[in-house]
């Protein structure tokens, strides 16, 4: 349920050792504050033993203001903490695409998160297998697929 008061939007899931996140921002505060919620209630359901990372797919003007970009950046720091070894973010449907990177590779790079931007969700996977995460190929094209934050003029 999305309050009245939060900016933007987005859904979560896992697949496998995967954290999956699809969304169109631009955030707030308010939104980041129950979406990392709902992300840390998913990553509780990961295997600690074993590489873990996460595929997320960026729509629109995905751009956190300052006080939403500390609690992200600190929430980077604590996601590296228990263990996340890879990230792959896919920015579709933007035309800041560059801002968008320079700001979340900041908070990448101060947690120290193996990192990379691609263009597409399929190259995301490739390069999460690489680096040893695993996820069940289907569930994660589903999930991308039902979760597609387009604007509404587009189709």
């Amino acid at each position: 349920m999305k309050y009245a008061e939060e900016h933007g939007e987005y859904e979560v899931s896992r697949s496998a050792q995967t954290i999956l996140f699809a969304g169109r921002g631009p955030w707030n505060e308010e939104t980041l504050r129950r979406g990392t919620e709902e992300i840390g209630g998913t990553i509780k359901q990961l295997d600690f033993n074993l590489a873990w990372g996460g595929l997320s797919c960026l729509f629109g003007e995905s751009l956190m203001p300052p006080s939403a970009y500390q609690a992200f950046e600190k929430q980077t720091h604590y996601r590296k903490k228990i263990g996340m070894t890879a990230l792959a973010v896919v920015i579709q449907d933007s035309e800041i695409t560059n801002t968008i990177q320079n700001q979340l590779s900041k908070a990448y790079q101060s947690a120290e998160i193996d990192y990379v931007f691609l263009p597409s969700v399929e190259q995301a996977m490739a390069w999460l297998l690489e680096k040893g995460i695993i996820f069940n190929n289907q569930e994660v094209i589903t999930f991308f697929q039902q979760n597609l934050f387009v604007r509404p003029n587009q189709y």
